[in-house]
């Protein structure tokens, strides 16, 4: 009776346990989807039907009148997806992470305000799965144990040194593998940011350059720094998450960057980029229309933009090679194996120290699920360390690539603001002329005057020569 009532006392504690997780998930997160096809979610039952959450600024333009898109909905598959980084704690008010929220990220308070995520954290949530398998496995365990001399069943234990001596192997090889994945998140964080400052780089050389310039070139340096800010989000938000952009907002970047739609005669598909835009061909618009459209620019000039488009393919290519070339799959695999091998064969070996548990004390003719909880302890930690690991290894479904491109907007629409108030102030004059040698005026009067010096000096030292003669 003793071993029956050990058994039932544990699955009614892994049940509880259960109805507990599921009830606070239902109530503290709505239901959220991974799937790239929002109507796959709704087929799969795990959405409301509706439409798709808006990722991207309407088509109404970046700078002029337009609706704004809702944060809350900026990332609905992420609250189910990973432990979200630190700088997502409070981003529903537009707040990001601060002098004030690094006071309080490493306040003494973080040891009892964290706690509450130990229960109803994403990561539980997401090992909660294998963890209940795990100990309802080892629920079975010991209510075997508790009644194999009862019915006569034969022993099934395992000697603990072999766990004692793999332990070790195994906690390295969990550090290996979330030390690795959390290089991975490091690497396209440091080059998130480098693409957002190229394209903020861009901007304000655009804008610089084509200052004084005719009006039709200074609204083409509008239209082009709009359009960076456009393909930037088309390549941050979407092309890096795997998602396709609508064709208007393709169509949109590609007549902001061309300053025109093309002919339909201009060729074959009616000179219209079709499919999903890639980076580089987002860049060579960028880098075709400041060609044909500024025509001002002197070669110096263009150069300097060209390098840093340059710059910003050379990040983007790193982004993607992280996101096409994962953590060997073999080391994944094996790790995931090797753990879980470990815990389903743990409590073979448990089961015989904790059966003198609570002997000689008042626990002794009480239920002891000591085994059950033991492994639920154990299993929470490791599992969860491999999870961890599997979250960040794929980085920019977690990075704030949304919050790049609003803070992109922002500066650009300073810098926008800004230069049309230059050029309101500015005294009419003759527009700047479209130079064909490629060397600007200051550019010019330097090399004259160094031909000058050079001259003089040949001159003095033939002289020279001559007078030693």
């Amino acid at each position: 009776m003793e071993a029956i009532d050990t058994g039932a006392l544990a699955i009614a504690l892994l049940l509880l346990s259960n109805w507990i997780a599921h009830g606070c998930h239902a109530l503290l997160q709505p239901c959220r989807c991974r799937s790239n096809r929002w109507s796959e979610c709704i087929a799969m039952g795990r959405v409301r039907d509706g439409p798709a959450p808006r990722r991207f600024r309407s088509s109404s333009g970046l700078f002029g009148k337009r609706d704004e898109p809702d944060r809350r909905d900026a990332r609905p598959d992420l609250e189910d997806l990973v432990e979200q980084p630190v700088i997502f704690a409070s981003e529903a008010d537009g707040q990001s992470f601060d002098v004030d929220r690094w006071a309080m990220h490493r306040s003494s308070s973080r040891y009892t305000r964290l706690l509450s995520g130990t229960f109803f954290s994403v990561t539980t949530r997401r090992i909660l799965s294998p963890v209940t398998i795990l100990v309802a496995w080892s629920a079975a365990v010991d209510l075997y144990n508790s009644v194999e001399h009862v019915y006569g069943l034969p022993e099934i234990e395992l000697p603990l040194t072999p766990f004692e001596l793999t332990a070790p192997i195994l906690g390295l090889l969990l550090v290996f593998r979330t030390d690795r994945s959390f290089d991975r998140f490091s690497q396209a964080s440091e080059h998130s940011w480098e693409v957002t400052s190229g394209f903020k780089s861009v901007c304000r050389e655009l804008l610089s350059f084509s200052s004084g310039s005719s009006p039709n070139e200074r609204d083409a340096a509008y239209d082009l720094v709009e359009a960076c800010a456009a393909l930037h989000g088309l390549t941050t938000t979407r092309y890096l998450r795997g998602e396709e952009a609508p064709a208007a907002e393709r169509d949109a970047f590609l007549d902001l960057a061309l300053g025109s739609p093309p002919s339909p005669a201009a060729g074959e598909g009616g000179g219209r980029v079709e499919g999903p835009i890639a980076p580089s061909t987002g860049l060579a618009a960028i880098s075709l229309g400041m060609a044909s459209r500024l025509p001002s620019l002197d070669k110096q000039e263009s150069a300097l933009v060209e390098s840093q488009l340059g710059e910003i393919a050379c990040h983007l290519s790193q982004c993607e090679m992280m996101l096409r070339t994962p953590i060997p799959l073999g080391y994944t695999r094996y790790s995931v194996r090797f753990l879980w091998i470990w815990l389903s064969l743990l409590p073979f070996a448990l089961v015989n120290e904790f059966a003198g548990f609570g002997a000689g004390t008042w626990w002794e003719d009480k239920p002891q699920p000591v085994l059950v909880a033991a492994m639920l302890f154990i299993g929470f930690i490791f599992l969860s360390i491999e999870d961890l690991a599997v979250q960040v290894e794929e980085p920019f479904g977690v990075l704030p690539l949304e919050l790049h491109q609003e803070w992109l907007v922002r500066n650009v629409r300073q810098m926008v603001a800004m230069n049309r108030s230059a050029d309101a102030s500015r005294t009419p004059r003759e527009p700047r002329p479209a130079r064909s040698n490629g060397m600007g005026a200051s550019v010019r009067k330097k090399l004259g005057l160094r031909r000058r010096l050079v001259h003089t000096h040949e001159y003095g030292r033939n002289n020279g020569s001559n007078n030693d003669i």
